[in-house]
């Protein structure tokens, strides 16, 4: 209060000062004198406010000296309840409890309660010994866990190499022929060769070095030309025209009073995939059709050689 009454004293006088000064030098009076004002008042109070100080920080620090018994005393304190709490016995049967339901790190913490707060107590070496027994039957179980994996691993891989021997061995059962001039390697079906003058068909398989191809030949043979223009695959009612080039793909021939026409066409995905489908069907026909036409049941020993062919392609091509 007596600070207050001073100042608003001092302020009017200054006012009163101000009132004939012109008003640039009025404003920086002003800053100065006030200045120099607040600076006096606040070192006539000084000498009280250095004892209201020393006084408040003496408070302070017999308040943190309390704190830090306190503090020390509810430490005791909870360590002496938690010793009741974490009795030896209580923490025994806990123990025992985990061990029987095979829960190993459970009894870790409770081995470490007793170690912390009763480890002079018998239970704490029956439980070291339940902890061990526990830790080594895991030992155990995970080597023979990681037995029953390696076995698995052992038995996946002799029956993927057993698997390879099976596909591989359906190429090797195929006839080949190598051309060594052109160094291309031919895989025919096991079941028949296919002639020019013979009513058949069949795929067969080209390779050169990394580059594998299948091509597909139909044939007819006959005591009268049909001058064939179109040929069609078909089995089940689904049918599928075979695209040729009259020029390029056909061929024909006669002797020992018969003709023969065929054709040998390059094998693309579209037609791969519907000879994959073919070959599951019951009833598989072929057709050549021009001026006259010739339909027939492919036999059996064409359908295998159909089927051997496209598995020892999927293999030749996988690499397999």
């Amino acid at each position: 209060m007596f600070f207050f009454c001073t100042f608003k004293y001092y302020l009017h006088v200054l006012e009163v000062f101000f009132i004939s000064l012109p008003k640039n030098v009025e404003s920086i009076m002003k800053n100065v004198l006030f200045s120099m004002l607040l600076l006096c008042i606040l070192l006539c109070s000084c000498g009280k406010s250095n004892s209201q100080y020393n006084k408040l920080l003496t408070e302070k620090e017999n308040l943190e000296k309390n704190n830090a018994k306190l503090v020390d005393s509810l430490s005791m304190l909870t360590k002496e309840l938690n010793s009741y709490r974490f009795s030896p016995s209580k923490l025994h049967a806990n123990a025992e409890t985990l061990f029987e339901e095979d829960n190993l790190n459970a009894l870790d913490d409770i081995l470490a309660k007793l170690q912390q707060y009763h480890p002079e107590s018998k239970e704490l070496g029956e439980v070291k010994v339940m902890r061990e027994r526990l830790f080594t039957t895991h030992l155990k179980k995970q080597a023979e866990e990681e037995k029953q994996r390696l076995l698995a691993v052992s038995r996946l891989q002799k029956k993927q190499e057993e698997k390879k021997k099976q596909r591989m061995s359906i190429v090797s059962k195929l006839r080949k022929k190598h051309d060594d001039v052109s160094n291309i390697t031919w895989y025919y079906n096991p079941y028949f060769t296919h002639y020019n003058n013979t009513n058949r068909t069949s795929i067969y398989i080209g390779k050169k070095d990394n580059e594998i191809w299948l091509r597909l030949k139909m044939s007819y043979n006959g005591d009268n030309w049909i001058f064939f223009e179109e040929a069609y695959l078909s089995y089940d009612g689904n049918t599928r025209e075979i695209s040729f080039d009259k020029y390029e793909n056909k061929e024909s021939d006669n002797g020992s009073g018969g003709v023969w026409e065929w054709i040998d066409v390059p094998v693309d995905n579209g037609l791969l995939s519907y000879l994959k489908d073919m070959v599951k069907g019951k009833t598989i026909k072929m057709r050549l059709s021009g001026k006259y036409t010739k339909t027939r049941n492919l036999s059996p020993a064409e359908v295998n050689g159909i089927k051997d062919i496209l598995l020892a392609y999927d293999v030749l091509i996988k690499g397999e």
